[in-house]
């Protein structure tokens, strides 16, 4: 694992020739330096920034520093128009590495966002990490450390040589790669990305955007979600890039994370404190829900397909369609003690399921949780703003979060 670390840093300096560049005026220069714990972090804060802004961090490269990882970046230029604060922390001594596999770095970025929330008065729940290369694999490292410290992550051409961390919590992830990266091979990308789609239940399969707008490469952008806790994993695929950091994904990765803070998305509706189980008198403009899966939706040049749970499922404009004519009594009569209802930190809650097959379905038709029931009550699932099927046993529900 040390030759491979040493063939990064040798080949993260070899390509620094190929950066980004360009975007902003400012330099590092025009950052002030900022010292923690002896080691530099390099700040910039826009004029007039209000209280509890968000933070972010840009991690750069091995063998590389803030001053490369600044000038293709050039996160200045979003900070000024959104109104945040972005810090280019120094890597360690050596290589200008980072722990990638311990807890010295994770612990000293923790002080570094502490003291820079103290300092800035910044928002302590909205802290975003962003690397590229071994800054990249940092910030994968950091959610199965510092979890609680950060609200959303975008590595870029970061997949850990440690492999896939495990997560502490469901994160939001925002992944650019180029496709003619040949020092962390674009091949590894998808299967290290799934690890993570599988840790927070994420849809298997993913939204496409072909043709995504991007200043420098020709880009497709793959979305899982929502997944529990109501997060997105996304990747940019980005056709001939090689290994390097770039302005052209900035802006891109922001208006991403800013949907997040440290307790998921950002403005998610209230909490209900009770849902309704749907019934043939009980209609409703996007479903009606019962036992019965007979009827079947089906719109022009799709295709459809029932499951035993009555979700029918139309391809081409990805979304759901419950429907029956009727809402039968459950077979099994300790069904009729079931309920479903939100609790007031914003969960889907099922009571009186023991023993029983719970499934969570979100708006779009995905399974977002399957579980089985226990104790007199049980949180089964938070998610984003939105309308949610639970199926329990044969009974299905209707609630929203």
């Amino acid at each position: 694992m040390k030759q491979a670390l040493l063939l990064l840093v040798a080949a993260s300096f070899a390509f620094a020739q190929w950066g980004g560049g360009g975007g902003g005026g400012k330099t590092i220069r025009d950052y002030k330096k900022v010292s923690v714990s002896g080691r530099d972090v390099y700040v910039y804060a826009p004029s007039g920034l209000a209280e509890n802004s968000p933070l972010l961090l840009s991690l750069h490269g091995a063998n590389q520093d803030p001053d490369y990882q600044q000038s293709n970046t050039h996160w200045e230029t979003v900070a000024d128009t959104a109104g945040f604060v972005v810090a280019y922390p120094k890597g360690g001594e050596g290589y200008s590495a980072w722990d990638i596999s311990g807890d010295q770095d994770t612990k000293w970025i923790s002080a570094v966002i502490d003291q820079l929330v103290k300092d800035y008065k910044l928002n302590p729940k909205r802290v975003y990490l962003s690397g590229f290369s071994m800054g990249g694999m940092f910030s994968y490292h950091a959610i199965s450390k510092i979890a609680d410290k950060i609200a959303a992550i975008a590595p870029c051409s970061g997949t850990n040589v440690y492999g896939a961390s495990k997560a502490q919590r469901p994160m939001p992830i925002f992944h650019p790669h180029g496709t003619k990266d040949d020092v962390l091979n674009y091949s590894q990308v998808d299967g290290f990305l799934k690890n993570y789609r599988d840790q927070f239940k994420c849809p298997s399969q993913a939204e496409v955007k072909e043709n995504y707008p991007n200043s420098e490469n020709s880009a497709t952008l793959y979305s899982w979600g929502p997944c529990d806790n109501g997060v997105y994993i996304k990747h940019l695929k980005l056709e001939g890039r090689m290994h390097s950091p770039s302005h052209a994904d900035v802006s891109d990765i922001w208006n991403f994370v800013k949907g997040y803070d440290v307790d998921g998305p950002i403005g998610a509706a209230p909490a209900s404190s009770s849902s309704v189980e749907s019934s043939a008198s009980e209609p409703t403009s996007s479903a009606s829900v019962g036992r019965s899966s007979s009827s079947r939706v089906r719109s022009s040049g799709s295709f459809s397909r029932s499951s035993s749970s009555g979700v029918v499922v139309s391809s081409s404009d990805s979304h759901w369609s419950l429907s029956s004519s009727t809402t039968a009594l459950p077979e099994d009569p300790t069904l009729l003690k079931v309920s479903v209802f939100t609790s007031s930190d914003n969960y889907i809650v099922v009571a009186n399921a023991q023993g029983k097959s719970i499934t969570v379905f979100n708006s779009l038709g995905h399974v977002v949780r399957t579980t089985r029931g226990f104790g007199a009550q049980q949180k089964v699932y938070t998610g984003a703003k939105g309308m949610y099927i639970v199926k329990v046993g044969s009974r299905t529900f209707k609630t929203s979060l």
